[in-house]
């Protein structure tokens, strides 16, 4: 009889966890946003456009970016076609405008690299921390 009682009440905390607002309403519309873009151009001009930093330079192609619209995270990729942008150097285990825990993307995306290559620099643009590797650009916000 304890042992259906405990179970029981198990269930029904599992349950009410389960089926509270938030995890309901995040199975039902997840807070994240994603959109693939050809160019700059093509982003401000989609009706339910993401928008994709201003930093991103005109000529960029193949932008990729994943929010998460309730930690307002963010993850970017993209392709430069003439020159590399440039940004103001960082060091974001140095800086102190840069939040130590904020080392790693919280978000994840099958485009996004397994690992930062070893020896690559990554650099800052406001909140943004940036690298470059294997002829694209990547971007996170913690």
């Amino acid at each position: 009889m304890k042992r259906r009682l405990l179970i029981g009440l198990t269930l029904s905390a599992a349950s009410a966890f389960l089926l509270s607002g938030c995890a309901v309403a995040n199975v039902i519309s997840p807070p994240f946003a994603a959109a693939i873009y050809a160019t700059p151009a093509d982003a401000a001009g989609a009706a339910d456009a993401v928008a994709i930093p201003g930093w991103v330079p005109a000529d960029a192609t193949n932008i990729r970016i994943k929010t998460d619209e309730t930690k307002h995270a963010s993850i970017v990729m993209f392709t430069p076609t003439a020159t590399p942008p440039t940004f103001t150097a960082c060091d974001p285990a140095t800086d102190p405008q840069v939040d130590q825990n904020s080392k790693a993307p919280a978000l994840d995306e099958t485009w996004w690299p397994q690992a930062i290559n070893p020896g690559t620099g990554v650099t800052c643009f406001g909140p943004w921390h940036l690298f470059g590797q294997d002829g694209a650009y990547y971007g996170w916000t913690p």
